[in-house]
Order: structure tokens, then C-alpha cells, then sequence
């Protein structure tokens, strides 16, 4: 809350999203234009109390000089935390991923379209899975993805492969994450007690980009309640949130990063929204590198202790890597040998990598 120099109280990020929420449609790319030139008078003319940390408005509207002095902060707060490391992360054949539904998937989400089904190794029985899972330990594999399409309740059907991951988990080295969707507490507790190392948890909060994007006719408070489940029952979860889930932009983003925020995971994934080609939103614009810059460096500001990802889901662009190291990530998925010369040779950082997936 700030308040006018006459004393009226003024919620700036209230307008902030009132304006958003109204013009970002009709408008497109320009609305931020009209939101930022709102901002911008608010910052004249009103007096905002400085605190510790800064708040979405001292980060989001900074100048290329004050992000950068931000990310410096950032960068050291990250090696003071985690060390001056970087880890590289290459699943491949190593923590394959594997589609318990084959191309299968009840929703139509805009961005994928079942798209990203096909790259994956399909099971059908359990028992498949079991021989799959005690071949890939014969090859020296580190483990393996768990996913699939959803169901009508966005839920991927893992549920009669239970008895199959926990003899996984009993017999075998292999590490195991898995991508669930929005499960109740009566199906959390049953992936805590088969002995999943972790969870890979989409997190939305934004009621309109769930609509109009996803279509699964859930809401924000859904994703957050099965967030808050799966953690009351034990369960190892890594939030995924996705920059640029709405046609590139960044309608919602804010909204979920101030959310986790509160709930202080261990680890986060950020990944970006892909425009591909064959789905409803391949023509759809991508986030610029200094939104994930600004991203990155808000979360270490406000909470350090939260280890960061750059996940694999995202443009594989070497800017993009460049601005998360600059943040001070800690992990990225499938980096480019140019970012990691670059975090050599500009920050003396070691670098080490994993045959596995990031969120283990």
C-alpha cells in the first residue's frame, strides 16, 4: 500500500492489475505501454516507503542502470546461498520421459495441443513400465520423468501404476519425478507413500489465462489447493511456472511469483512459453530476456534460500541464459556451451553436470 503526499491511501499494484486486466486484451503489446506511463506517474507523484526488499514496482519499471545494479545484488546473494556453481542439467536418454497415456490428452491447452506427447517414450500397462524402468537401470540410466496427457480433471492417470513405481523405487537406483496435475489429498498421499523423489507441478494462478489458454475449466484457487495439498501430504514439490503462458505476455506471471513467494518451496522451475509450430498459439510473441531477468531477480531479492531453475521447456536462446546467469541461477536445463564459457570466463563459476532432470 502507498499512500498520495495528501495521506489518501493508493494501491498502486491494484491499479497495476485493474489496468491489465482491462486493456491487455484490446490492446495487445501496447497495453503495457499505457500501464507503464501510469506507473511511471505514480512514482512522480507519490510517496513510496522504501523497504528491505524491493517491491514488483522498483524491479518491473527499472531502468536498465537500476536492474543492473539489482541483478548484481541478486547474483551475490545466490553465491552466498548456493555457492559459485552452476549446474547443468541434460536428461536425455539418461531420465528419459515417459507418456502413460501415449499421444493421448483430454485437454486442448492452446500453447501445447498435444504436441509435446509425442516426443515422449510411451507406456501403456504397468508392467511395461517396470520393464522399461529395469532396462534403463541395465544402461546406467539416472531415472525418469513420469507424465502424460490429463484427464477431464486435468489429472495424468498414474494412479494404476502405483504398486509398479514403489517396486520401481524398492528394486532400483533410479530417481523418479513425477508430473501429476491437479491431484486431491487422497491421491497426494498415495505418491508420498510409493517414495516419489519429486513432483513436477505447473502452477497457474491467474483465472483468465487458465481459461482462455488452458481450457480445463478449473480456476486459480485450483491450482493453489492442490499445491498446498501435495505439500501438507509430504510430497517433494518443484513449482514450474511458466513466463509468457498467455500468448508471450506477461498477463499472470506476477500474480503466481508473489504466491510462491509466500509458500517458500525449496527449489523453483521457471520455464517460457514456446510458439509451436502446429499449435493455436504458434504465431504467439515470447517474454524478452529482461522479463526473465527481472523474474529471477525479484524472487532471489525476496527470498534467497529458494534455489532457481532454468528448465528445459523454454526458447533455447543463448540471451535468455545469459540473463539468468547474470540473475545468479542456480540451475539450468540443456544450457548452451556459450552461456556456460560465458559463466566461466566472466564469473570464475564451476560448473557441473547432471544427466538428470532439474527438479530432482
Amino acid at each position: 500500500m502507498i499512500k498520495l503526499m495528501s495521506g489518501a491511501p493508493f494501491d498502486l499494484l491494484h491499479v497495476y492489475n485493474i489496468y491489465a486486466t482491462k486493456y491487455n486484451k484490446n490492446l495487445g503489446k501496447y497495453a503495457h505501454l499505457l500501464i507503464i506511463l501510469k506507473i511511471k506517474i505514480a512514482r512522480h507523484f507519490f510517496v513510496i516507503p522504501m523497504t528491505s526488499k524491493p517491491n514488483l514496482i522498483d524491479i518491473f519499471f527499472a531502468n536498465q542502470e537500476e536492474l543492473t545494479e539489482y541483478m548484481i545484488k541478486a547474483r551475490k546473494l545466490s553465491w552466498k546461498y548456493f555457492g559459485e556453481e552452476l549446474i547443468a542439467y541434460y536428461p536425455g536418454k539418461s531420465f528419459p520421459s515417459i507418456s502413460l497415456t501415449g499421444n493421448h490428452c483430454a485437454q486442448n491447452c492452446l500453447y501445447c495441443d498435444r504436441y509435446y506427447l509425442k516426443n515422449m517414450k510411451a507406456v501403456s500397462t504397468p508392467n511395461d513400465l517396470l520393464y522399461f524402468a529395469l532396462e534403463l537401470e541395465k544402461k546406467n540410466g539416472k531415472g525418469m520423468l513420469i507424465s502424460g496427457g490429463y484427464n477431464e480433471e486435468s489429472i495424468v492417470p498414474f494412479e494404476p501404476y502405483l504398486e509398479i513405481i514403489e517396486k520401481i523405487k524398492q528394486e532400483t537406483d533410479l530417481k523418479i519425478n513425477i508430473h501429476p496435475g491437479l491431484i486431491n489429498k487422497k491421491q497426494a498421499h498415495k505418491l508420498a507413500k510409493v517414495g516419489i523423489d519429486s513432483v513436477s507441478f505447473d502452477l497457474i494462478t491467474d483465472d483468465e489465462v487458465i481459461t482462455e489458454v488452458v481450457q480445463n475449466g478449473k480456476t486459480g484457487k485450483d491450482y493453489k489447493k492442490s499445491y498446498e495439498i501435495m505439500i501438507k501430504a509430504g510430497l517433494n514439490v518443484v513449482p514450474h511456472i511458466c513466463l509468457g503462458l498467455f500468448y508471450g505476455t506477461e498477463k499472470g506471471n506476477l500474480k503466481t511469483l508473489e504466491y510462491i513467494l509466500q509458500q517458500k518451496p525449496k527449489l523453483v522451475v521457471f520455464l517460457g512459453f514456446i510458439p509451436t509450430k502446429g499449435t493455436p498459439m504458434a504465431n504467439s510473441e515470447t517474454i524478452h530476456p529482461d522479463f526473465l531477468a527481472k523474474v529471477l531477480t525479484y524472487t532471489r531479492l525476496n527470498n534467497p534460500e529458494i534455489e532457481q531453475s532454468l528448465g528445459c521447456m523454454r526458447v533455447r536462446k543463448y540471451e535468455y541464459e545469459r540473463n539468468a546467469i547474470l540473475a545468479g541461477i542456480n540451475r539450468i536445463a540443456v544450457p548452451k556451451n556459450k552461456a556456460l564459457d560465458y559463466a566461466q570466463t566472466e564469473f570464475k563459476l564451476k560448473i557441473r553436470k547432471e544427466e538428470k532432470c532439474c527438479s530432482i
